[in-house]
C-alpha cells in the first residue's frame, strides 16, 4: 500500500520548529534558570541545530518574551471568557478566584517573568523588547479592566487605573503567595476578588 506523506509548507515547518524550541526552552529555563540556560542545550533537546535556533529567535530572551506573551495573553483571554459567561458578576467572581489561584501556583512562569524584569533592568537591548511586550500586555489588561467595569455597571476608578491595578496586584499577590503565606490566610485569588469587589462595588457570591 502506498502511503503519501504530506509535506509541511515552509510556514508550517517554521511554526513547528518554533513550537519545539519553545517547549525545550521552557524545560531548560525551569531546570536551570534563565541566566544559566544554554541555547545549545535548547536546540539539541528540540532536535535542531544552533543555526535553527538563530533562524527563529535573536536570543533566549526573545524566546522567553514570546513564551511569556503567549502565557499572559492566554490568561487574559480566560478571564475575558469568564466575564462573557452568563450570570451576574457576583456569580462569576468565584470562578475568577479559582482561576487566579491556579495562575498563582504556576511557579515557573512567575519566576520567568521576574527574571525577565531583572534582565531588562540590566540589558538595554532586552529592555527595549520588554517594553514592547509590556505595552501589549498593558493594552490587553486595560481591555479586561473595561470588561469588568462594564459588567459591574461602573467602577470607582477608570479602566486605565484598574488595568494598572490588576497588573500590580497580580504581581504582588502572587509574590506573597509564593513566599508562603500561612494556610489560614486568604489565598491570592480570594484577596484579588476581595479587592475587585470593593473597587467595583459588587458583592461576591455567598456560595
Amino acid at each position: 500500500m502506498n502511503v503519501r506523506t504530506q509535506r509541511l509548507s515552509r510556514s508550517e515547518s517554521q511554526a513547528q520548529t518554533r513550537i519545539r524550541l519553545a517547549q525545550a526552552a521552557r524545560h531548560e529555563f525551569a531546570r536551570r534558570g534563565v541566566a544559566a540556560a544554554s541555547i545549545d542545550r535548547i536546540s539539541e533537546s528540540a532536535g535542531y541545530s544552533r543555526g535553527a535556533f538563530y533562524s527563529n529567535f535573536a536570543d533566549k530572551h526573545e524566546l522567553l518574551l514570546e513564551l511569556q506573551a503567549q502565557h499572559q495573553a492566554a490568561e487574559i483571554d480566560a478571564w475575558q471568557a469568564l466575564l462573557d459567561a452568563e450570570g451576574s458578576l457576583a456569580e462569576v467572581l468565584p470562578a475568577l478566584q479559582r482561576r487566579f489561584d491556579a495562575f498563582a501556583r504556576n511557579a515557573d512562569d512567575f519566576l520567568f517573568q521576574a527574571e525577565l524584569q531583572l534582565e531588562a533592568l540590566r540589558n538595554p537591548q532586552v529592555a527595549e523588547r520588554y517594553r514592547a511586550f509590556s505595552a501589549e500586555i498593558a493594552t490587553r489588561t486595560r481591555q479586561l479592566a473595561q470588561a469588568f467595569i462594564t459588567r459591574a455597571g461602573g467602577c470607582r476608578v477608570s479602566a486605565d487605573v484598574l488595568g494598572i491595578l490588576l497588573q500590580s496586584l497580580a504581581h504582588q499577590l502572587i509574590t506573597e503567595a509564593r513566599l508562603g503565606a500561612g494556610a489560614a490566610e486568604p489565598s491570592a485569588g480570594e484577596r484579588m476578588v476581595a479587592i475587585l469587589t470593593e473597587l467595583l462595588g459588587t458583592t461576591p457570591d455567598a456560595a
